[in-house]
Parts: C-alpha cells; structure tokens; sequence
C-alpha cells in the first residue's frame, strides 16, 4: 500500500484508538478520514434502546475528543435512508480510495455488511475488514469432524487448545487526515437524535451518575476489576445486591475495550498470583475466563447458525405451545409478578438498565418457564432496556435459558423464586430497595408474603392483590402447565416425524423420532489434491476476496448430543400467536445449504436465507411457524457482564 492512501476508516461497535485493527493500519498507510453514521432505518426492530443510546452518545463524544487530540476529527453523519449512501458520499467527497472497518457478527450485520461491500466493490473502492471484537474468528473453531460446535463446554475447550496471538496493534499517535475532510457534510452529537425528548434527557441524567463512557474510563475500570474485583469473582454470583461483576459489558459491546486487551491481563494477573502462591485466585480466574468463553460463543453461534435470533437452534421447539399472553407479559415488565426477587429485578432493569447476571437467570427462567412467555418476547425487552444490550449475548442467553439449545437450562427444569430468594438474597435487602411495599417485612415473610400471617402483613402495611400483588401463578401450576406444554410438544414433534416418513415405521428409525433436531454447519472440508492454494478460510489480508470451500447447513435430527453440558431432555421453538413486538419471525421448514465463510466477502449464508424466507413466505406474506422468544442468560451465559 502506498504511503499516501487515502482511507475511510467506518467506526461501529468499535469505539477505541488503542488495538483497533481498522484504524492502525488506515493510520499506517496514509491519510484518514474517521466515520460514525447513525442510520435508524438500518436497525429497524433492532432499534436500540433508550439506556443504549445514551451510552453511545456519550462513547461517541470521547471518541471524537481523542481524535481531535492525534490531529484528526471524527466526523458524524446522521442518515435517514441509507449508511451506504453516506459512505459513498463520503468517499467522493475526498476522494478516498478504501473503506476498512473492523467486523461483526450478529445477523443484522451480517446481511448489512454484506450489501454495503459488494456495493463499494462494484465501484471500484477496495473494502477491508479486520477482526477487532473476538479472541476467535467464528470459521476457526470446529470439531474433528469440521463441524461447528453446539455445544459451549466442547467449543470452548477447543479454543483453549488453539493458539491464541493476543498481539495488539500500537494506538496511532498522529493522525492525518484525508485532503478535503472539510467537504464531507457532518453533524454535532446532539444532531444525531440519539436522545429523542426531554424525558429521556432527564431520565438518562441518572444514568451519568453511576458510569462514565469512554474507552479511556473502559481500560481504568478494567484496571480497577483486575486490582480488586477480579479475586472474590467467584464469590459474587452469590450476591445479587451491590456491585459485585466487574461491569465490562457495555464497554465490550460499544467495543470501548478490546477483549484482547481484557484477556492478556487477566492472564498475567493469574501468572502473578500463582508466583505469589495465591492458589484461591485460580476459581475466579477460570470462571472470568468463561464468561469471555460465553461472549465468544455467543458471535460464533450467530455466525453459524444466523436464524437464531428468530427461532430455537433445536429444531423440535417449532412445536412448543408458547403462550402468547400479553397480560402476563405486561405483569412480568412491571415487576407485578408477585415473586419479590423477579419483581425487584424487573424494577431495577427498568429504572437502571441494569441488573446482576443471576437476577437476569433469574427473570427470564420465570418467564420462559412459569408464565411461558415466548423466548424472543423477552429478549427483545432486554434488548430495549438493557444499557449493555448486545444482541448476541442476548440470543444465547434467552436461548439456553429456554431450553433451545443443546447444553441449555433443561426444558423441565422449574426454579422456585423463593427458594432462590433465600439463596441469593438471604436478607432481603435487595427486595427492600426494589420494592418498597414490602421494605417493612420481617426477614422471614419477604421471599414468601403470600404465606405470611394477616397479622404480619397488617404491620408490614401490605395488602395482597391491592398494593402488592399475589402470585401470578402458583407453583404446583405452573409445574403441571410445562409438563403438559412438553408432552404436547414431544407429540407435535413425533406426528411431524412420522408424517415425513408416510407411515413407515421401523425401529431404525424411531430414534430419529425420539431425537433433538440439531443442525450441523460443515466448516473445513478435506481439500483434494488439485485443489489450487487459493482456497483458503482466512480472509486476504489485502482485502481481496478469495474462493473458499463452501459451508454446508443440514438438519440432523439423529445426531447425537455427546457434547451437552447439561443433559436437557427436551428442545423447544415457538408458538403462532402474534407477539407484543414486530418480533421477527421465519419458516421453520426453511433448510440453507452453502455458505462461503469469508469475512471480506460478507456471509452469503444469511442473505441466502432472506431470500429463500421471501420466496416461501410469497410478497407480503409472513408466515410464522415457530413464532418462539428467547432470553437471556446472560451474565455469565447470555448477557454477561463479563
């Protein structure tokens, strides 16, 4: 590359100047013209929410302030119609040459990334992209067999025998920008829209007092958690009160910190302690490594398996009885539930954003479980309200709380609310500060009000079903309802069976009919002899594409889960009712073949998909077979807070 490139570097969910990939090597090459485009029309469904967007806002103002200081600014666009329509406009403007951006992996992006490359190709522009989000790319990690994993344990003990180069591009320390910066048409913060009224103003001013944005504020808080947090990690999945994660989760998702970064000092810091013989640090060390294990996993099942978002990875789900009761759903957003811990976290996540990964386990079990609320109901809640909101964490946390995935929460299992009240909130303080009703409770009665005598209730000044509520459903209910969804849906599912086999039943293939229905994506495929060297699974490191072997998607529904965690019974998918959301929704016969994965070339396996789910669904028509929800388990495996 010539010294005197000029190049438009597309900031995303990457808002950094240390070991940004994308950036380093624009800085390198030549002259720079730094980009953030807000385009809502791009998210549609997936319009973030009101804590997200206050995150962003402020990110984007450190960000620029730091560009601004190595001597080259970071202009902003807000698009009403098109990203690509900016870029372009962006690039004629200054005459640039090449766009980098740095990759990501959920199924929007995927699909938006796609078009905007082949877009910029078509003109004669060169379109590089960098891995600046993962510790892995998603087409490195397969089984013997060169399939994907699905299964966490056995995707993450192969990343821990693979070789990791944890090298981190240098942080350019002067910037130069491209001839004619002063042509391209940009906006202040605030023009971006991203707090859209007063209200929101006022409600996000709250949100300034307990965090501070900014990839410089990310690296010292990631300092701070590794000082102090990091070696009682172990101890603070017992504590639902309090600061007690290390809060890295939105920081990781606007991409704040790198997870590089994250990962080698956390790695040092456990080489210190085991040269000072502190032997207790080796626990929470692992279970940290984990949680960024479960962030990982969740990008490479989105890239795998990119319908996730819309329905369960296990096939057998599509048949699920979910209940599409929007009353229930309501009562469990308001914290009405009439359980005082799921009620308390659902006040918190509303009033903050923000709540403890257990407490996130918590909520979301409750609604998939006792109130069968559809998973992607839930998710898309999170998703709206969370401050860390990441799309997919959410998915794989939702996912395997529900019972969707392989090594997921067991379809059957049913947490009673009380029994974790008492575990997790021993004293009920967490309860008191969410839920004022009941601060005047004894100990005793808080996890179980309903149980209390009149005469404690009379003194504690509740009064059930008027100022707090009873249970929404009792628990001797709520167990005989998810048994009877399961037989139902493991009826469903062997009638549907049965039906693609005409009637013929032998005993070979009854335990295909008894099986999870887990698809298998073909990763590395055996190359013959002549096949020529271009056909390789990394990307060009010039941004060129390259003819790779084609991914395979099939559905086998006798294939043996030897990789489960957890050893779930059952799997499940969606009901047809319609959602409170514009929830997306697909065919649950829909079967992809052939993916070519390279990242430059954008993941045709998705766009595939979209067009296949159009052509069945017919102009205009949606046809929802499976319309489930998933939530998130996300603290550690769905939304972690790292």
């Amino acid at each position: 590359m010539s010294r005197s490139e000029k190049t438009v570097v597309w900031f995303r969910r990457d808002l950094r100047i240390d070991d940004n990939p994308a950036l380093a090597t624009a800085a390198k090459e030549g002259s720079v013209l730094p980009l953030f485009i807000w385009c809502p029309a791009d998210y549609k469904q997936y319009y973030p929410g009101r804590c997200s967007r206050w995150w962003l806002k402020q990110s984007l103002g450190h960000l620029r302030k730091s560009l601004e200081s190595l001597g080259c600014p970071l202009i902003l666009i807000h698009a009403e119609d098109s990203t690509l329509a900016a870029l372009l406009e962006s690039v004629h403007s200054t005459g640039a040459t090449r766009v980098v951006y740095n990759r990501l992996y959920d199924p929007i992006s995927l699909v938006h990334d796609d078009k905007i490359k082949n877009e910029l190709s078509a003109l004669g522009i060169s379109v590089q992209s960098f891995n600046g989000d993962l510790l892995y790319e998603p087409w490195e990690v397969y089984d013997e067999n060169g399939q994907a994993f699905t299964t966490f344990n056995m995707y993450w003990e192969k990343c821990m025998n693979l070789p990791l180069d944890i090298s981190q591009p240098l942080a350019p320390v002067r910037l130069v920008p491209v001839p004619g910066i002063d042509n391209v048409r940009g906006c202040s913060i605030d023009d971006l829209g991203l707090e859209s009224s007063k209200d929101e103003e006022s409600s996000n001013a709250l949100l300034s007092r307990a965090w501070s944005p900014g990839w410089c504020n990310a690296e010292n808080t990631l300092q701070e958690f590794v000082s102090y947090g990091l070696l009682e990690y172990s101890k603070h999945g017992m504590k639902v009160g309090g600061t007690t994660t290390s809060l890295l989760s939105p920081y990781l998702h606007f991409g704040e910190l790198s997870v590089r970064k994250v990962y080698q000092l956390v790695k040092m810091h456990q080489v210190k302690c085991e040269n000072e013989g502190k032997s207790e640090a080796e626990e929470s060390v692992q279970l940290f490594l984990r949680s960024i294990g479960f962030r990982e996993y969740s990008r490479y099942l989105c890239f795998n398996f990119p319908f996730t978002h819309e329905r369960s990875l296990l096939g057998n789900l599509k048949h699920y009885p979910w209940r599409s009761d929007e009353d229930r759903f309501k009562s469990w957003r308001q914290g009405m539930t009439g359980y005082p811990l799921v009620d308390a976290g659902m006040r918190e996540l509303w009033a903050t954003g923000w709540t403890h990964n257990r407490i996130r386990v918590i909520v979301s079990s409750f609604a998939v479980k006792f109130l069968q609320i559809p998973w992607i109901w839930g998710m898309k809640y999170f998703w709206d309200v969370l401050l860390d909101a990441d799309l997919e964490s959410d998915i794989l946390g939702w996912q395997y709380i529900s019972g969707s995935l392989p090594d997921g929460h067991e379809l059957s299992r049913l947490d009673n609310p009380e029994v974790q009240g008492q575990k997790y909130d021993p004293d009920g303080e967490y309860i008191r500060t969410w839920i004022p009703e009941l601060a005047r409770m004894p100990t005793e009665w808080i996890h179980c009000p309903w149980d209390a005598p009149s005469s404690i209730l009379e003194v504690a000044g509740v009064e059930l079903s008027f100022n707090y509520p009873k249970p929404i459903v009792e628990l001797h209910m709520a167990r005989e309802c998810l048994d009877d969804a399961i037989s139902t849906m493991w009826q469903l599912d062997t009638a549907a069976k049965l039906a693609e086999l005409d009637g013929e039943v032998v005993e070979d293939n009854m335990n295909n009919i008894r099986s999870f229905d887990i698809p298998k994506v073909v990763l590395k495929k055996e190359l013959s002899p002549s096949t020529s060297s271009i056909y390789q699974r990394m990307p060009s490191s010039s941004g060129q594409k390259k003819k790779l072997q084609p991914m395979e998607v099939t559905n086998a529904s006798n294939m043996e889960d030897t990789g489960s965690t957890a050893k779930s019974q059952v799997s499940r998918k969606r009901s047809s009712g319609d959602s409170a959301f514009n929830v997306p929704s697909c065919s649950s016969s829909l079967i992809m073949h052939s993916r070519i994965p390279d990242p430059d070339s954008c993941f045709v396996l998705y766009s595939d998909y979209l067009q296949q789910k159009a052509e069945r669904n017919g102009a205009g028509k949606v046809e929802d077979n499976d319309s489930e929800d998933s939530g998130t388990s996300i603290s550690r495996p769905s939304k972690r807070a790292a």
